[in-house]
């Protein structure tokens, strides 16, 4: 009996021995640290395998974790930085020295140039997030994940979708990448996800958040009614063309292109299956706005606004502004859309009357009075109008004020030149 609780005795400690022992290797192998910071800048060491949530002034959190050591790690906000919060992950296979800034805005840093806010569909961002990090790396870097607390203490809404971008210090423009939304399983907090891959050593990036919420969502019935019956009175003028006789074009022209930042052959952006879509999407339904787009091809917008840029870049397809909105064609060097003025895009009644004059040269105010039933005034206002734009002329016959069409103005040379090619 002695010998039987012995044993018991002695594989309970043994069970306790190993529970410890895992314990300890697992706290070594994970350790978390906290440090307060007495102000906005700090500098020091993280080790391998180590987590460290370091809090500023201003309620400014910032934990990072690397599975190798940080010889140096530099932080430094700007004192206008406030309730903001940030995670990151280095996943490397030597250590680096890391340094990390960041201000309210870009426009914060000296930079010999300050690039553009990033767009969506044509529609700039805006910079509501107000803090941008830059971070510099003396070493390549194989993963970097970054992470934010999704809540109204840090600055982000839950209820709202945000874009993360991403630009280095010698480029023009943003890279824009989808956020994935997470949740975390200890406090069901929702959070923020974004992992980037292979970033350069000795370059300088600059990250920051972006709300989408503000951006043109579906269109009121009004306005998509507005917009088809606008592209509708100047689709016609599109010469419609068949894939392959578009494609042909596009490859065998003399066009002068500027690729910007792109080294890909015409070949590699036709070859792309996303950007294959899209032009066959164009094609099928020219003068299609951003947000069909975006549902029609089911991408996530940033991956939309890369291979759109793309295709813009080499003149493949071509891009209006219609009121806040985008609209996108094939492109060609007299496209009328392209070249429709957009005071004209915006007023259905204005293009009536103007087809109107098209179709019937020499028609006066009471005979356009009759046709459309409005009054004089707003027929002198529309006509007013398409004078201001050169697009008609007007002829005193007797007691009438005909109107004509203004054959010589731009637009309809334009129009004309692209139905003869």
């Amino acid at each position: 009996m002695i010998n039987k609780k012995a044993k018991i005795l002695s594989i309970l400690m043994l069970i306790f021995v190993t529970y410890q022992l895992a314990f300890f290797d697992m706290a070594d192998t994970v350790r978390s640290i906290e440090v307060n910071v007495n102000g906005f800048k700090y500098q020091g060491k993280v080790d391998a395998n180590q987590t460290i949530t370091y809090y500023f002034n201003n309620s400014i959190e910032l934990e990072i974790y690397a599975n190798i050591d940080i010889d140096n790690f530099s932080l430094d906000y700007e004192d206008q930085v406030q309730n903001r919060q940030i995670y990151l992950s280095i996943i490397n296979n030597e250590s680096i020295s890391l340094n990390m800034t960041s201000k309210k805005a870009m426009n914060h840093f000296i930079l010999s140039k300050i690039p553009k806010e990033p767009e969506i569909g044509g529609h700039k961002l805006q910079d509501s997030y107000r803090c941008v990090y830059n971070l510099y790396s003396n070493q390549s870097v194989e993963k970097l994940t970054i992470q934010y607390k999704k809540n109204n203490q840090f600055g982000l809404k839950i209820n709202s979708n945000y874009i993360f971008s991403l630009i280095k210090a010698s480029q023009d423009s943003w890279e824009l990448v989808n956020p994935v939304e997470k949740i975390n399983q200890l406090n069901s907090e929702p959070y923020l996800e974004i992992s980037l891959l292979n970033l350069e050593g000795d370059t300088s990036y600059f990250f920051t958040l972006y709300e989408i919420n503000d951006l043109p969502g579906d269109w009121s019935w009004l306005a998509f009614t507005v917009l088809l019956l606008v592209l509708a009175g100047v689709i016609s003028l599109i010469v419609v063309v068949s894939k392959d006789d578009f494609l042909n074009y596009i490859k065998t022209r003399t066009t002068s292109i500027d690729k910007g930042a792109h080294h890909l052959s015409l070949d590699e952006v036709l070859e792309n299956e996303n950007r294959e879509k899209i032009i066959d999407i164009i094609l099928d339904e020219p003068g299609i706005h951003f947000n069909d787009l975006l549902r029609k091809m089911g991408l996530a917008a940033g991956n939309l606004v890369w291979h759109l840029e793309i295709l813009n870049k080499y003149k493949i397809i071509g891009k209006k502004a219609i009121g806040r909105y985008v609209a996108y064609f094939p492109y060609y060097p007299k496209n009328p859309i392209s070249n429709l003025d957009l005071k004209l895009q915006k007023s259905k009644l204005t293009l009536q009357i103007l087809e109107l004059i098209e179709n019937e040269p020499g028609i006066w105010n009471s005979i356009l009075k009759k046709k459309l039933n409005v009054d004089h005034k707003t027929i002198y206002y529309h006509t007013s109008k398409l004078i201001d734009l050169n697009l008609i002329i007007t002829k005193k016959e007797g007691r009438k004020k005909k109107f004509y069409p203004n054959l010589d103005s731009d637009y309809y040379s334009n129009k004309n030149s692209f139905l003869d090619e």
